[in-house]
């Protein structure tokens, strides 16, 4: 996959022209003369900047934090669809039915909701694409000069919890869908989610509800920033498998030969596990992960440099493409460890070494969205037309929410979003005149992805 474009690649005018000859050449009229073009989609956004921003002032004046049910928050979503051609549906999600699914990454910080989800499904039943992002926002840290829930506007940028990460993005979906309403363009499914620490409480379930109906969708637009903070220059189309291991080994110490002097135990009778340990885990790198990355985190050998250690654990993370999934690296750690384990020796006294392998921490699948499908050409040629600059292809995040289309529906799915700053602590921001062009890439894009379907 390239991350870059390379070579030549028509822009949006030379695609119009290339779908306009090939309709002449079969006597109908190609979709994509349809589509918007940049400056008709930048001057719908434009026209509804006011609208935009006080969409988003009154959804951060409500508090959504990760783990709680966003309720109130969904309530503005409900409101702002009841005024446009949507059937919504609302469900209350609990992450613990979903233990099982392969898919699943416990949410973090725990919670079981339930969490309440707002899908908005076109009036006249249509399902080619959709747009979704998450209502709830980060938790409260230390740091903020302003109050979190209170909007300030300074130097053209917003600030306020969850700006960027992702109620602009939300605002953002909102408002394209009414202009596309406005424009009389195909409208797309509106989602806004739970999406932070993993996207099981919100993310998950809504889309495997889809998958379980035979969703007809085509492609899937995320309108969430990558997390480089460089706004539309980026556009993620590809997550990263992740998983956090904890390989744990139980070993022995021999007897004292003095009293009370750990340290005077026979090191040659011991059981140490921090020997076995690092031998394991250099198996597991060697062989069982040697098409993963690995890296080791957290090394605990025992608690003494002079005796041997009768416990030891080291905590690792495999980063991951291709047909792995975490649920199988992690089974094939273990049968290896068992292999391991049987053919360690036992003490005369009949103590035996254990080992085991635990997730902890991350444990997300990878997903990919190809740089040159014709989805991605004209998200692409819609950026470009925007902001005057392409894209670059983002593929360096784990656990990011556009997985979930990707794995469980089987469509492209591409994440967007606005220049911002603060993303995980204090002070969160979104630049206003980038929220305005987002919005305008969201049209020009839905229109553009319904033209050439």
């Amino acid at each position: 996959m390239k991350h870059r474009t390379s070579g030549w690649r028509p822009d949006r005018r030379e695609f119009v022209k290339a779908a306009g000859l090939a309709a002449l050449s079969t006597g109908t009229l190609a979709p994509a003369l349809a589509a918007l073009p940049s400056d008709r989609a930048l001057s719908l956004a434009e026209s509804r900047r006011d609208e935009l921003l006080d969409l988003l002032q009154r959804m951060i004046r409500i508090r959504s934090l990760s783990g709680e049910s966003a309720e109130e928050a969904q309530a503005v979503v409900k409101d702002y669809l009841r005024a446009l051609p949507y059937r919504i549906e609302e469900t209350a999600d609990r992450p613990s039915r979903y233990v099982d699914h392969a898919e699943y990454m416990p949410p973090n910080p725990p919670s079981d909701g339930p969490f309440i989800n707002v899908v908005g499904l076109p009036a006249d039943g249509s399902q080619a694409h959709a747009m979704f992002s998450h209502i709830d926002t980060h938790l409260l840290v230390d740091g903020w000069e302003t109050d979190p829930f209170t909007p300030v506007i300074r130097d053209g940028r917003i600030y306020g919890l969850g700006t960027g990460d992702a109620k602009g993005g939300v605002s953002a979906m909102l408002v394209a869908a009414a202009a596309l309403a406005e424009a009389g363009e195909p409208l797309p499914v509106v989602m806004s989610l739970h999406g932070k620490g993993g996207g099981s409480r919100g993310s998950l379930p809504t889309f495997e509800r889809l998958k379980q109906s035979g969703s007809p969708l085509k492609a899937v637009l995320y309108v969430h920033p990558a997390e480089t903070g460089r706004g539309l220059d980026d556009v993620k189309n590809e997550v990263q498998g992740v998983v956090d291991l904890a390989l744990e080994v139980k070993g022995w110490r021999a007897p004292p030969m003095e009293i009370g002097s750990v340290d005077s135990s026979s090191w040659e009778e011991g059981g140490n596990a921090a020997d076995v340990m690092m031998q394991s885990l250099r198996r597991l790198r060697d062989i069982t992960y040697a098409d993963t990355k690995l890296n080791v985190g957290i090394l605990d050998g025992g608690d003494r440099a002079g005796s041997v250690a009768a416990d030891a654990r080291v905590v690792f993370r495999l980063k991951f493409g291709g047909d792995h999934s975490w649920r199988s690296l992690l089974e094939a750690g273990r049968q290896e460890l068992r292999r391991i384990q049987a053919s360690l020796p036992a003490a005369d006294s009949g103590e035996t070494f254990e080992l085991s392998l635990e997730p902890v921490g991350y444990r997300t699948n990878p997903g990919v969205a190809d740089w040159e499908a014709q989805e991605s050409v004209v998200l692409r040629d819609a950026i470009e037309g925007v902001t005057g600059r392409a894209p670059d292809a983002y593929p360096n995040h784990y656990a990011g929410d556009i997985r979930y289309p990707i794995r469980l529906l089987g469509v492209p799915a591409y994440g967007i979003g606005s220049l911002g700053g603060g993303f995980y602590g204090p002070n969160e921001w979104i630049d206003i005149d980038d929220l305005v062009r987002l919005t305008a890439v969201c049209i020009q894009t839905l229109s553009g992805w319904s033209a050439t379907a």
